[in-house]
């Protein structure tokens, strides 16, 4: 679809990517630190302009919205929101265990008509954020179910999966138990991929099938407080109120 944009900034890199009118896929990938700069807008500025669009064309913005790192998500949030209000587009709410679903597709054990696999996210402890991404015949994924997992509830997962879940995809902070567990399972145990191109493929199906949404309706996906708010808790128990 032209003109819809989609920021992947979940992770710790940052892309973006656009089609232009022939169909042509223009991605960036700016480096560096987004606490010290804003990387993000200058990308999507110079994005536009390799696909022969100004701002203005866009017609609508798909975010990555986690689990992920806290910066890269809250930036990339207030980003898409920006643009849709000023622009008056919709936004496309992907959810990143779909972006790196899409981006290990060729990896998909299938099984007859459709496939599945599990993304393990936001690690922390003895614990993940599991998803369960599953195709139908036509190719087009979908997020089917997604939950805290360890290595115990692993094991518990429906029948389904022990059929056909051949695949995890998961980083290196995957619990020690649950990705031993899924090995026993027979899973393979791959590291996710996250590009603005595999956002942008997972957003035009969404598009397509009409499920986009108003901007401000938008959240990010946060399995649990972020470890910044929860610090924050705890220095201001009471409250935070500035000084005179």
């Amino acid at each position: 679809m032209n003109g819809l944009l989609a920021i992947e900034a979940s992770q710790r890199a940052i892309s973006v990517a656009i089609r232009s009118a022939d169909g042509t896929l223009h991605e960036r990938a700016p480096t560096g630190d987004t606490r010290e700069c804003d990387l993000l807008l200058p990308a999507i500025v110079d994005l536009c302009a390799s696909a022969g669009f100004t701002q203005r064309e866009l017609t609508a913005v798909a975010v990555s919205t986690g689990p992920g790192g806290f910066t890269g998500l809250r930036v990339a949030l207030a980003t898409a929101k920006g643009l849709c209000e000023a622009l008056n587009i919709p936004a496309i709410d992907v959810a990143s265990a779909l972006v790196a679903a899409r981006g290990a597709r060729e990896l998909w054990h299938v099984d007859g008509s459709r496939s599945c696999v599990l993304v393990g996210l936001a690690s922390k402890g003895d614990s993940c954020w599991l998803s369960l991404v599953e195709s139908n015949e036509a190719g087009a994924i979908t997020l089917a179910h997604e939950s805290t997992a360890t290595a115990c509830s692993l094991e518990a997962t429906s029948a389904r999966l022990e059929a056909t879940a051949k695949l995890l995809i998961a980083d290196e902070y995957l619990p020690l138990a649950l990705r031993a567990r899924a090995e026993a399972r027979g899973m393979r145990v791959v590291v996710p991929s996250f590009h603005a191109r595999d956002c942008l493929s997972v957003a035009e199906q969404l598009f397509g099938q009409g499920r986009t949404t108003d901007a401000a309706g938008v959240q990010v996906r946060y399995p649990r407080e972020p470890e910044a708010v929860t610090l924050w808790r705890a220095r201001y128990p009471h409250g935070f109120a500035a000084k005179k």
